[in-house]
């Protein structure tokens, strides 16, 4: 039986007018039936003193804040009652607050939204309708509807009680970002609002230029405007911000999200002091060396050095640095040492070629010293020549000078005078009165140059000039 019947069959027991046992033991029976039926359709306890009253709209709505929503409902009114023009709806929030929708513009209900909240329904035809423009984040509660009218008609409903969430645009989706693949994301904006659409803008790092805009329209008359966004995300645009922004009637709301793009490892090696990255080393025998691999990774990559093909073991990790240490190196240590890093999206590696080299020895460096030699060499030759060619020079010059004839008897030297004894002033007279044969003799002195072969006695040397 249904619940319709039930309610028939009980008001047929009441205009019979019969009041016998067995009329109370039915009606009481068909009273525990209707009620058990009633439990069992609703999700919530029927509390309705009574039968007949009825509501359906919907359990919950969600409006986006600054935007507009319509919640549509339905009601009815328990036997022996009928609506009329009179009657009036009212929707309360909350239980003990003030109204914030009535169906009449009486100050009986005074306007407390600021006519946010308007009564869309008509309440003679069973109509409850209501809607919400400009929604803030106060507005979130649950709302009940209540009806008057004649015949001492008032009744609350408080079987479904319709709760309003106020939210933010929606963009979706937000994971599966890959690094080097288009994704499309879109921000949602569902609405009743009469007119024109709401815009959408978005600002981030990314492309921001392929945009484009939709509408789908609702079966309970609402509207989802929503926009997408069209961009190839890259390792830079990990961790920066998006932000869809719905403007309608001047009214702004938005949504912001952080990007998570996943990427392939990023690696880095570096030395102590360095400021760039570094793909060689050159050690000698006895040094120390520490050498940074840096990985840039989403998700967290597992990474680690190898020497060859082999692991290394002398490696600390720090966070997303892995530090490989080199001591005390030997020729054995010279190797590409490779620094490999792996997650979910793939692996990557980067590598630094360790030469080793021999400290050099003075004793050893042949070419250093043969060049010092040659240099020193040739120092020696050339100051050999230089100061025989100043004596030669010199020697020449004496030689002329001894070879010049005196111009006056004051040049004339006369060395060892004992020697001529013999000349007396009358030779010398002689010799100037001899005009035939017109010699004349002169005394001159070698003193100062050394003949090649010592005489052993010394002689005068007399020279004889003749004059034409």
């Amino acid at each position: 039986m249904s619940i319709d019947q039930s309610l028939l069959a009980i008001q047929n027991i009441r205009m019979g007018g019969r009041r016998s046992w067995f009329s109370w033991k039915y009606h009481i029976i068909l009273l525990f039936i209707l009620s058990v039926q009633w439990k069992g359709m609703n999700c919530q306890e029927q509390k309705e003193a009574l039968p007949g009253f009825k509501i359906e709209a919907p359990a919950e709505v969600r409006v986006q804040r600054g935007l507009c929503v319509r919640i549509p409902c339905n009601f009815t009114v328990g036997p022996g009652y009928t609506l009329t023009r009179d009657a009036i709806g009212i929707w309360y929030k909350g239980e003990k607050n003030p109204p914030v929708a009535a169906s009449t513009n009486s100050s009986q209900f005074p306007d407390t939204t600021n006519g946010r909240f308007i009564f869309t329904g008509n309440v003679s035809a069973g109509d409850c309708s209501f809607s919400i423009s400009d929604a803030q984040s106060e507005d979130a509660d649950l709302y009940q509807f209540r009806v008057e009218d004649r015949d001492g008609l008032k009744f609350t409903y408080v079987v479904i009680k319709p709760s309003v969430s106020v939210t933010e645009p929606d963009i979706s989706p937000t994971k599966d970002l890959i690094a080097d693949k288009e994704v499309t994301l879109t921000c949602t904006a569902p609405t009743n609002c009469p007119g024109l659409p709401p815009t959408f803008t978005w600002e981030g790092s990314v492309n921001t230029e392929r945009i484009r805009m939709y509408e789908l329209p609702q079966q309970d008359g609402n509207v989802i405007y929503s926009s997408s966004i069209t961009f190839t995300p890259s390792p830079r645009d990990h961790n920066s911000s998006l932000t869809c922004t719905v403007t309608y009637r001047n009214v702004s709301t938005n949504t912001n999200i952080t990007l998570n793009v996943e990427y392939l490892p990023i690696l880095k090696i570096t030395l102590p002091g360095g400021t760039g990255e570094s793909s060689s080393l050159i050690m000698r025998e006895g040094d120390s060396q520490e050498i940074y691999c840096t990985v840039d990774s989403n998700p967290k990559a597992n990474f680690s050095w190898t020497k060859g093909n082999s692991p290394v073991g002398n490696t600390k990790q720090n966070g997303q640095n892995l530090t490989l240490s080199l001591r005390n190196v030997t020729e054995n240590d010279t190797a590409v040492y490779t620094c490999t890093a792996q997650n979910q999206r793939g692996s990557n590696s980067r590598s630094i070629t360790v030469s080793f080299e021999t400290a050099q020895k003075p004793q050893t460096n042949f070419l250093i010293v043969g060049l010092c030699i040659l240099f020193f060499t040739l120092v020696a030759i050339t100051a050999v020549f230089v100061f025989r060619w100043m004596r030669k020079k010199k020697d020449l010059q004496k030689d002329n000078t001894a070879k010049e004839m005196p111009t006056s008897d004051g040049d004339v030297i006369y060395n060892n005078i004992g020697n001529m004894g013999s000349f007396t002033n009358e030779s010398f007279m002689d010799t100037e009165k001899d005009e035939q044969d017109k010699v004349q003799y002169a005394s001159l002195s070698f003193s100062t140059i050394k003949p090649k072969e010592a005489p052993q006695t010394e002689d005068i040397i007399y020279s004889e000039v003749k004059r034409n």
